[in-house]
Formats: C-alpha cells, structure tokens, sequence
C-alpha cells in the first residue's frame, strides 16, 4: 500500500486525496450530518449555525469525549474548514470537494515531485516514484460504468502540521479517509484490525517526506 499525502505550502500542510465514484453532495452529506458522520468518523451535537459544535470521534476505541469544533468555511459540496480546540490538539483541517476531471493531474505531479525529492535515493523512494498517480489517488477509484456517473476529487488538508506528528497523522487520515470512501461507496470500511498491519506500517514513509 502507498501513501496518498505529500507535503504542500511550503512543506507545512500535509494532503490526502481520494477519488470517489460518489456525487459530491452525497459526501457532503457523509461530512456534515452527524447520522452520516457516526459511519465513519464520530458524531457531533450543536447547531453548525452557529459556528461551533461539540464532536466526538466514536470509530477508534477507548472512552470518546466530546470537544469542541470551530467550523471556519461551510461552502455546501464544495469547502468544510474547522478546526479543534487546544485540549484537542488545536488542529485546523481542510476539505474540498471538486469534479475528479482536471483536478488529477496536478495532485499526481506534486506526489511525484515530493517523491523524487525525498527518496529518489532509496528503495523506498523508488517505490513512491513508480506509484506516483496511484499514491496521488488517480487510481484510487474504478472509473465509471457509465461516463455520466459523477467521480468527486476529495482532498484532506491538515494544515501546518507538526513535523514530528506526521509519521502518526498521516496514516490515521489514510484509514480515515478508506472508511469515508467505503461508506459511500458500499465498499470495504476498514477497522482497528488492519490498524496496525495495512495503516501505520505507512509510518516511515509519511517521516520521509520531511527528510
């Protein structure tokens, strides 16, 4: 398995893409009903109106506590921007929802670009080279039966990441977002059992992004 991030603004914002054989309100709706959301993330209680909510991650395991979500940018099938409070790490993240067509190719070169830079030296580097566009997640998603059917582009940003977290971060968003991608899509939802096996064995090649 390869990883789907690279390194943007400046190496300070890790991304992740996926390609979704979805509409894009059906994966807004996934990000921003709370129903939708307990199916592959966690849940949250409040009027989004108001520009704050309490969340609760309920898919990983152990007692979940509520903490509170600053909502930033709510632009319907298009942008949801928030960010968490102190206590929960103080994490600002990112996601944009955009027609999969034309919004490929430039995520495939940065992959590409970000690989070579960091391990055209090694096998490793090797390996993310030779599976740049499926590391970018133009190959993520079995195209369309029939050419009508919508594919929307998601792109996670974490913004300004800390460099020592991204070995932990970047595989956690891995399964996160294959949970997200096999909701919508009646696919796999992985859960803890490949955890550790499929997701943070990912760990060494999220760090060598900032060698």
């Amino acid at each position: 398995m390869a990883i789907t991030g690279f390194l943007d603004h400046d190496g300070h914002d890790l991304v992740l893409t996926r390609s979704v054989l979805a509409p894009r309100s059906l994966i807004w709706d996934h990000l921003t009903r709370s129903d939708l959301l307990a199916t592959w993330f966690g849940t949250f209680t409040g009027d989004p109106t108001t520009g704050r909510v309490q969340i609760t991650m309920t898919a990983e395991p152990g007692e979940a506590s509520a903490s509170e979500c600053t909502i930033h940018a709510c632009e319907p099938a298009e942008l949801l921007t928030v960010s968490t409070s102190p206590q929960a790490g103080g994490w600002r993240l990112s996601v944009e929802l955009v027609d999969a067509l034309g919004s490929e190719t430039a995520d495939a070169a940065r992959v590409a670009g970000a690989a070579t830079a960091n391990g055209s030296a090694d096998a490793a580097g090797a390996t993310h080279v030779a599976g740049a566009a499926d590391a970018a997640g133009v190959a993520d998603a079995p195209g369309p039966s029939d050419p009508s059917e919508p594919v929307t582009r998601v792109r996670l940003r974490h913004h300004d990441v800390p460099t020592e977290m991204i070995r932990h971060v970047g595989p956690g968003w891995e399964w996160y977002l294959d949970r997200l991608v096999g909701v919508v899509t009646g696919g796999e939802v992985p859960g803890m059992d490949v955890w550790d096996s499929r997701y943070m064995a990912l760990g060494d090649d999220y760090a060598a992004l900032t060698d």
